[in-house]
């Protein structure tokens, strides 16, 4: 079982956020927000495996962001390093991030402050292709800010268009309150989704279309924990009646092991 979606913080920082995010978001957390807390979250699910992600929105962070990433490091969870758009990325810096032990990206255009088809984000797409580099991208709404929107399906499929080998993940299953364009433009292409946050949000005829379209096999499961109860997503993956044993085991963690292993 592994769930390529999660977030922690700093011990010291983690109240804060998500006493910010109950507040301004009214989005309820289920764990401290700490390694701990994951950790405790991982063995009341069952998880094997947890990726974790952590943003920056500033470029001079970015090198204490994943230093103190890869401090978290554990067996059993695994990191995606954080980028900024302001930082030039070439082929051989991912190549380092690899070397360290980071297994991918992870982008917010939201919070870092770019479109997803931003031109000086070629450069990025064109390092993490050459390199095979998978990148994690925030897709769709972020309850907690203002239009627009800056990851949107049709941009999604321009950087994939400009980028076929990219490996992409778009969160939130291919983006949160955009699902029709997300059925119109992704589903079907080589492109994976996450089910992080959404995955018992989305009405379940919807829910099943999306995987009938798609393939159960660019699918991944991710819980978005502490911001959902990773047992409670897992388990609600692990008993959808229209996925038969097989699909659910590759959602679960087949094709992330394939990805990120």
């Amino acid at each position: 079982m592994i769930d390529i979606h999660t977030h922690v913080f700093p011990r010291r920082k983690a109240p804060e956020i998500l006493g910010d995010m109950a507040s301004r978001k009214s989005i309820p957390h289920y764990s401290d927000g700490t390694v701990d807390g994951l950790l405790a979250g991982m063995k009341k699910s069952g998880t094997d495996i947890s990726l974790i992600s952590r943003i920056t929105t500033k470029k001079e962070n970015v090198t204490a962001v994943n230093e103190w990433l890869l401090r978290c490091i554990r067996p059993c969870i695994q990191s995606l390093a954080t980028v900024h758009p302001d930082q030039p990325v070439a082929t051989s810096d991912l190549d380092a991030l690899k070397d360290q032990g980071f297994k991918g990206v992870k982008l917010h255009p939201d919070y870092q402050g770019f479109f997803v088809d931003d031109r000086r984000m070629y450069p990025f797409y064109e390092a993490a292709q050459t390199t095979g580099m998978p990148v994690l991208f925030h897709a769709g709404l972020d309850r907690g800010l203002p239009p627009p929107v800056h990851a949107l399906p049709s941009g999604l499929i321009k950087v994939h268009r400009d980028f076929p080998r990219l490996k992409m993940i778009a969160a939130h299953m291919g983006g949160e309150d955009n699902y029709q364009e997300t059925e119109d433009l992704l589903l079907g292409e080589n492109i994976f989704i996450d089910t992080s946050f959404v995955l018992r949000i989305m009405p379940v005829g919807l829910l099943k279309r999306f995987f009938r379209k798609h393939g159960v096999e660019r699918i991944l499961f991710g819980s978005d924990s502490p911001f959902t109860d990773q047992a409670s997503e897992l388990s609600y993956l692990l008993n959808l009646s229209f996925l038969t044993t097989a699909e659910k085991e590759k959602v679960a963690g087949g094709n992330a092991a394939s990805l990120f292993f």
